[in-house]
């Protein structure tokens, strides 16, 4: 009797752990979920226009931007799907074009790097629009993650362009519209910037290099101002330098602004950002707030991360949900990642979408959840220069500091 009272209790203990102890995604599920919500995507699109989605402009470009990254990181494991699945990504990329704006820079030359006197915004209206910095900064990685910079656009107002004289004239309008404090938001030269808006900008930049297309050196000397200011005592950023929420997905963005101005992890401030980060894993979904279960925050962070520490670290990144221990992945166990994945293979719909949350739906946290279950590599900042090479760079450049100063 005492010995079944031992196996009894033995099976009992074993259940309660199995219960307690969630399973983690395997490869096989992060796959599946992937070709999913791919599928469901494509289901999304409009046959006529080729946007995705609904709701007003800013969402049909944001969405079909955030769609067509999706696609084509996954590219290379299109399968049976790959002819449909490159007219999904034609039909959309030509949406996009055809809603793009040409915007005059003459007035700011040293942000001109093709000296044609204008840049690109994407969204439909010649003047400013509060949404233009936001869609602008989705929409541009897709069109540089297209691997065609010699492509010719043929419809819309860039017609006769380059993808790479796209990108380019993009970024120029991103080195035109940069405020005096640095940073970046709703619209060209606002006057004022915010923690949220400014991370486009530089994810913009970060994506243009893969079209070989480089942001003016004055660009990161200026956006060191606002990092230096926006970040808070505790680790996390703020919104603006006079208001805080949001603090998880602007710390997210903070980290992305760091790497892209070189900073290494071993620096104080990239540090204390990680600590918040890592403090505070567990928050929420709260209004603009919280991690897992925000799309905005989650795509935010990942962001971050992966550009700071990668997939791969174990440590940077403690105070997770669950801690399950092998999840069937040959580089490591179970970390900041693997959370994100088993909460994705968890909690996606039957067909193929996630819920999203406030204003972030489906249409746009369907295609970040698919990014980061993919393990999408944010491109990295470029090396920074030796010293010999900066001395020439700053002999030849030192004449257009004034000039960069002259603004709209």
């Amino acid at each position: 009797m005492k010995k079944f009272l031992v196996l009894f209790l033995a099976v009992l203990m074993i259940g309660v752990w199995c219960v307690g102890v969630a399973v983690a995604a395997t490869e096989a599920e992060k796959r599946a979920a992937i070709d999913a919500g791919l599928a469901y995507l494509a289901t999304t699109q409009n046959a006529a226009d080729g946007y995705f989605g609904s709701g007003g402009t800013d969402y049909l470009i944001s969405n079909t931007g955030s769609a067509l990254l999706a696609f084509l990181e996954e590219k290379p494991n299109w399968g049976a799907n790959a002819v449909a699945y490159q007219a999904v990504v034609d039909k959309g990329i030509n949406y996009l074009l055809s809603n793009a704006v040409k915007v005059d820079i003459s007035s700011q030359p040293a942000a001109d790097g093709d000296g044609n006197g204008y840049g690109v915004k994407f969204y439909p209206t010649a003047g400013v629009n509060s949404r233009d910095t936001y869609v602008t900064g989705i929409v541009l990685p897709a069109i540089a993650s297209t691997g065609t910079p010699d492509k010719v656009v043929t419809v819309g107002p860039l017609a006769g362009l380059t993808y790479k004289q796209v990108v380019q004239n993009t970024i120029d309008y991103f080195a035109f519209g940069q405020n005096p404090d640095g940073g970046w938001r709703y619209y060209a030269n606002y006057g004022g910037s915010d923690q949220s808006t400014t991370q486009w900008p530089v994810i913009a930049s970060l994506y243009a290099s893969k079209m070989d297309v480089t942001v003016p050196a004055f660009v990161k000397t200026e956006l060191a101002k606002w990092v230096n200011v926006i970040q808070n005592a505790n680790g996390s950023a703020g919104y603006t330098t006079s208001t805080v929420y949001g603090s998880m997905n602007e710390t997210g963005a903070l980290l992305i602004m760091q790497k892209f101005l070189g900073w290494n992890n071993s620096d104080p401030k990239v540090v204390a950002a990680l600590n918040y980060i890592s403090q505070n894993w567990q928050l929420n979904p709260n209004g603009y707030e919280g991690n897992v279960g925000h799309p905005y925050g989650m795509w935010a962070i990942y962001k971050g991360l992966e550009l700071s520490i990668g997939l791969d670290n174990m440590t940077a990144i403690g105070n997770l949900d669950t801690n399950p221990g092998d999840v069937n992945n040959p580089n490591h166990g179970y970390n900041w990642w693997e959370n994100y994945c088993e909460y994705l293979v968890s909690s996606q719909a039957a067909d193929g979408s996630w819920a999203g949350y406030s204003l972030w739906p489906a249409g746009l946290a369907t295609p970040w959840y698919i990014n980061i279950l993919a393990a999408t590599e944010i491109p990295g900042p470029e090396p920074t220069p030796e010293p010999i090479t900066m001395l020439l760079l700053g002999l030849g450049l030192a004449g257009l500091a004034g000039v960069r100063r002259f603004r709209k």
